[in-house]
């Protein structure tokens, strides 16, 4: 007689970022899937025996790091902070996985790029950060491959939802006390749906489970559509006034214009296409993902 295979035990660094709702939301009700979610209260990444504390305590099938330093024009004056947490965090938890034969997948970003490519960023192509965010989630990137080369990194970017803040929560909350914003029109990315990543890293904890070093390197998840920003937030701008929510008027100006404290890649988009292969993933047409969106977001108030 056959008996049943357990539950899949995931573990994740971080608890109330979009990607870790996200992966809350889709792991509910999934028998064949136990969730265990460390806020930074329990599990800091600056503090490397919490981290022990909560792997021992959550004896994971697959570990996912989806904490990390994102306050990216903070991170320019705050460059410490964001290094200890996005590159000296992860090489701990990728070496203690390392040790105990524990799969690892690490999150990473398209801002370890300069966004001078004219096509879609491909795994294999070569970073070059803009930013002291993008400089620290780099070194993060290698410092996980050094201490553990059967770890994952898989590279994200322009993640939405209705979960935590994003650049939907955020668009809604400044149309409450604006009539018009200025966001800038010439940086390129694929909005991507934070409950499609989360669907995908289901699959590759699945997939990672028993099995360190069965994937491992780097892996971009990115939803196939691709806009500016300034035509991303006239789209929640109608979606949110469509649903009886805050709307403000969208003029479109450069980066240059716009003067942020740090640099940003003008082309954010991330090449999707091995993932998807390789996992027959669906990804959320982008209305069905805005509507859905905005509605959740709305209903927070």
């Amino acid at each position: 007689m056959q008996h049943p295979r357990m539950a899949l035990r995931i573990a994740t660094i971080g608890r109330n970022g979009q990607v870790a709702r996200a992966l809350a939301a889709a792991a509910d009700g999934q028998s064949g899937i136990t969730l265990d979610q460390a806020p930074s209260s329990e599990a800091d990444l600056r503090d490397h025996a919490s981290l022990s504390r909560f792997i021992d305590r959550s004896a994971p099938d697959v570990l996912i790091n989806a904490g990390a330093y994102t306050f990216v024009d903070r991170a320019e004056t705050e460059g410490e902070a964001a290094f200890a947490i996005n590159e000296a965090g992860p090489r701990f938890l990728a070496e203690t996985c390392a040790r105990r034969g524990i799969p690892f997948v690490h999150m990473s970003t398209d801002c370890v790029f300069d966004g001078t490519k004219a096509e879609p960023y491909a795994e294999e192509d070569t970073p070059n950060p803009l930013s002291a965010y993008g400089r620290s989630k780099l070194a993060g990137e290698r410092a996980v491959a050094e201490v553990n080369p059967d770890a994952l990194t898989v590279r994200v970017c322009w993640v939405f939802s209705g979960f935590a803040n994003n650049f939907v929560s955020k668009l809604i909350s400044l149309a409450r006390d604006a009539s018009s914003l200025q966001i800038v029109d010439d940086q390129v990315g694929p909005p991507t749906f934070a409950p499609d990543v989360a669907s995908a890293l289901l699959r590759i904890a699945g997939a990672m489970r028993g099995a360190p070093g069965s994937l491992s390197g780097l892996l971009h998840l990115a939803a196939p559509d691709e806009m500016d920003r300034a035509a991303m937030a006239r789209a929640i701008m109608t979606e949110s006034r469509r649903q009886g929510g805050p709307f403000a008027a969208i003029t479109g100006i450069s980066s240059t214009a716009y003067a942020a404290a740090a640099h940003r890649p003008l082309n954010a988009r991330l090449s999707g296409a091995l993932a998807t292969q390789m996992f027959a993933l669906s990804w959320t047409p982008w209305p069905e993902a805005l509507e859905r969106s905005v509605a959740a977001v709305l209903a927070r108030g």
